[in-house]
């Protein structure tokens, strides 16, 4: 029982490692395939990212440099207009208003600089500072939101970040007299730029022409040290010096230069917080399966221990011992309830044979055990048979026949026997009572011919008329009657057994035949009473044997035995 315990373990052990290979094997498979998807559909954002971002500042620039150009061409549009301006930039405000004055009496159109600065931040409220650098001049014109008007400044103290350039052309000499720089609001396109999610590790610059920076965005996961990475490259005009950056270049139409910079190390680590989340959940549903299955495995091998454990004390001899039906798997309970019926099946098997077989045993022991020399008594009784019939007591010696053949047969230690022969000594037993009562008792025996050689249990018709001398017999009254008669019928032995004796109530009669089918208890064994012959004709002709009790019109008893002998124990 060890061994063989230790050997399902070991095959359930090889189960769960074969199971947990495959589950695993399929769970890294589906983990690295939604990982590959994730990282290419992240690169995907990242890269409609990085378009998207040179797409719109692409149309943003357009459209400023489209408004510097606009507002330069308005300002040369006349070629009184740069004279005006450099009147401007020469004169004090007074004189300039009374030049501006005297311009438009003769005839000009009136040109007043700091009106149409004003008028400009009027029309595109997006402008948040205009210079106008002439380069006649060491001045600077500078004009802003809070000022439209302007100011002139030293041209040393003017700085400006993220402007358009528009140069204003000469109408008459077509050479560049200056140079209009309009920086805009970039909110708008940064706050755009800010809720694209892939653009958070991303630094977009724009460049002019002339290398200036006209535009420069960061999302929110660059931090301060790779900004200041990219100042020095651009700064030193050297972009190799961005080695860890991806750098990817656009020109565009208008002749900007549009810049997206990517840090290789914050892109891994994005890509890994990315993942990471799929592999914790690969990680996890692994765990979690494996366990499940280890679970599951392991109840299934304890109750599949519990219906061994069973069987194995069935086979060491406790034929009591049953599976317990509280199995959870319903492959198990069915298997349970199946080993179940087929104990209890074999339990009644082993109880109707086996346990019979020993019962015949012991009796056969126990009529040794009083058997007292038979042939002497035998020889005695022939003796005096012969000694009657010398007297002329031919009743006498038919007495003493009888006596002896039913002792021969009761220490004949055969088990079974012909209907005829049965009968024969059934007639004889009763042949006695009829001598002690011959005027008190009738009886009749029949037996056909085509069932006399009929085998069955030895003493299974002998109990019955037994039964009747002991419980039914009343020799008190002259008219006691008793019959046997066996026949074949369709194939079916019958035997019918019919007295006058004393009856049986009908709740006595369903109880006997309720008992006759109950199995014999172990006081039982020995007995040759009722059950005793059912149980002996049972197991000699199966199911198919039947014994019913009943009570007759001659308010007697009837006993029917049928069976088929073709389908009897040989």
């Amino acid at each position: 029982m060890l061994l063989k315990s230790h050997a399902m373990q070991a095959s359930f052990a090889h189960l769960i490692k074969l199971y947990t290979t495959i589950i695993s094997v399929m769970v890294v498979l589906a983990t690295t395939v939604f990982i590959t998807v994730s990282i290419r559909a992240y690169d995907a954002d990242l890269e409609q990212a990085e378009n998207t971002a040179i797409v719109q500042v692409g149309q943003m620039l357009n459209q400023n440099q489209q408004i510097a150009a606009q507002f330069a061409t308005q300002m040369t549009s006349s070629s009184s207009n740069l004279p005006s301006i450099e009147k401007y930039f020469d004169s004090s405000i007074t004189d300039y208003s009374n030049y501006a004055i005297d311009k438009s009496i003769s005839g000009s159109p009136y040109f007043f600089w700091p009106t149409e600065s004003r008028q400009f931040f009027t029309q595109h409220d997006q402008v948040t500072q205009l210079t106008l650098r002439l380069l006649s001049q060491n001045k600077v014109f500078v004009a802003t939101q809070a000022n439209p008007g302007g100011a002139l400044y030293p041209a040393k103290d003017v700085k400006q970040r993220f402007a358009i350039n528009a140069p204003l052309i000469n109408q008459t000499s077509l050479e560049t007299d200056g140079v209009l720089s309009i920086s805009f609001d970039q909110s708008e396109i940064k706050r755009q730029l800010s809720q694209v999610n892939a653009t958070q590790p991303l630094q977009v610059v724009v460049r002019s022409e002339a290398d200036d920076e006209v535009f420069y965005f960061a999302g929110k996961r660059v931090t301060r040290q790779q900004q200041r990475d990219l100042n020095q490259a651009l700064t030193a005009g050297n972009m190799k010096m961005l080695r860890d950056y991806h750098v990817t270049t656009k020109q565009l139409s208008s002749g900007y230069t549009v810049m997206t910079v990517l840090n290789r190390h914050l892109l891994s680590r994005l890509i890994i917080g990315h993942v990471l989340p799929l592999i914790l959940l690969g990680l996890i549903l692994l765990l979690g399966l494996s366990t499940g299955l280890w679970l599951t495995f392991r109840r299934y091998q304890h109750q599949l221990n519990t219906i061994v454990d069973t069987v194995q004390t069935v086979s060491d001899g406790n034929l009591d011992a049953r599976v317990p039906m509280n199995l959870r798997p319903t492959d198990l309970h069915t298997l349970a309830g199946g080993i179940n019926a087929m104990l209890t099946e074999i339990h009644q098997h082993i109880y109707t044979i086996y346990q019979l077989q020993i019962a015949q045993q012991e009796a056969n022991r126990r009529a040794l055990q009083t058997q007292i020399n038979p042939h002497f008594m035998s020889n005695t009784l022939e003796y005096i048979r012969m000694a009657a019939l010398e007297a002329h007591q031919p009743e006498l010696a038919n007495v003493v026949y009888s006596f002896a053949a039913l002792l021969r047969n009761n220490t004949d230690l055969s088990s079974r026997t012909t209907l005829k022969q049965e009968v024969s000594f059934i007639e004889k037993y009763v042949f006695l009572y009829q001598v002690r009562f011959p005027d008190r008792l009738a009886y009749q025996f029949t037996v056909a011919d085509d069932v006399a050689a009929v085998e069955i249990p030895k003493f299974s018709l002998q109990p019955l008329v037994e039964n009747y001398f002991v419980h039914g017999v009343n020799f008190s009254r002259v008219d006691n009657a008793l019959s046997l008669k066996a026949w074949r019928e369709a194939g079916i032995v019958h035997v019918k057994i019919v007295d006058n004796g004393r009856g049986l109530s009908p709740e006595a009669v369903k109880a006997v035949n309720q008992k006759l089918k109950q199995p014999l208890a172990a006081e039982q064994q020995h007995s040759i009473g009722l059950q005793n012959v059912y149980s002996r004709m049972h197991d000699s002709f199966g199911d198919g044997f039947k014994m019913t009790i009943n009570s007759n019109d001659q308010q007697g008893v009837t006993v029917l035995l049928q069976f088929d002998d073709r389908e009897g124990v040989k």
